[in-house]
């Protein structure tokens, strides 16, 4: 584990236990867990030496499969859920490392044509460092630091699909899911905030950021069968499934696995 005094702020492998053992001057490592060096008093000092450590390893290669992805971009740590006391801030390709909780929003964007809805799928660009090309949710984005759950909507819905403000007025938050992921950058605990969107029948959403390689725009029956595939990225098909159990496309009596579906979409945390 890793923390801040008595809050604690994420959860760190054994794997990666080694580059924080060697560094006495910013970390205590105790049987108890991983402590930050009781001098650093405040979040902005706490939020410099890490990044600093951070930026140091990466210059040296490791974490590389993390670190290489280094987006000059910081998330803010919680002593609690998001909004609580913010530990610190650190850049957010090293989230994984430390087992940090972050935060995210989402959002489905559907249209209604003759009584029936229609999805806008996001397939994300090439070149993207984490599931390049896949399909995705059509607006999404992680919470950095200093910015709301709907601040970061509406900047994330401007960049990745052109809709405007005054369309996102219409947007409504709709719940959120939780899981944790545990793979080769580490352990990530996450919270994704849901909205839902019903678009005007003739928006054409475009991409201004150059993060979205294209959208389509899918029958119910359409998403049903990529969702479950790999070409969907893992984390944004549970936001579609989501959607799919609240609009009534998947119900209990066809769908045995229904009540394991919900709870792994609402994974409690190690933390």
């Amino acid at each position: 584990s890793s923390g801040i005094n008595a809050e604690y702020g994420g959860m760190i492998s054994k794997e990666n236990l080694k580059q924080f053992e060697s560094n006495t001057g910013l970390f205590c490592v105790t049987d108890n867990g991983v402590e930050l060096s009781s001098h650093l008093t405040t979040r902005e000092m706490r939020s410099s030496a890490l990044n600093e450590f951070f930026a140091s390893l990466r210059d040296k290669g490791e974490f590389s499969c993390t670190l290489k992805g280094w987006r000059d971009e910081t998330y803010a740590v919680f002593s609690d859920e998001f909004g609580s006391l913010a530990l610190f801030d650190v850049e957010r390709a090293a989230v994984p490392v430390l087992g940090c909780k972050s935060y995210g929003v989402h959002m489905n964007g559907y249209v209604k044509k003759d009584g029936k809805i229609f999805m806008w799928i996001g397939k994300r660009s090439p070149t993207k460092a984490k599931y390049p090309g896949c399909y995705d949710n059509m607006v999404a984005g992680g919470i950095s630091s200093g910015y709301g759950v709907w601040d970061t909507l509406v900047k994330e819905a401007e960049e990745e699909a052109g809709i405007s403000t005054k369309i996102m007025n219409s947007a409504k938050p709709v719940g959120a899911i939780f899981y944790t992921i545990v793979n080769e950058y580490g352990t990530s605990p996450e919270v994704e905030y849901v909205y839902d969107l019903e678009l005007p029948i003739d928006f054409i959403p475009k991409n201004q950021d150059g993060e979205v390689a294209g959208f389509e725009l899918m029958s119910v029956e359409q998403v049903k069968e990529i969702v479950v595939s790999e070409r969907f990225k893992h984390n944004c098909a549970g936001i579609t499934i989501d959607f799919l159990i609240r609009h009534g496309f998947i119900s209990p009596d066809e769908t045995p696995t229904y009540c394991e579906i919900l709870r792994l979409l609402h994974t409690s945390h190690p933390f």
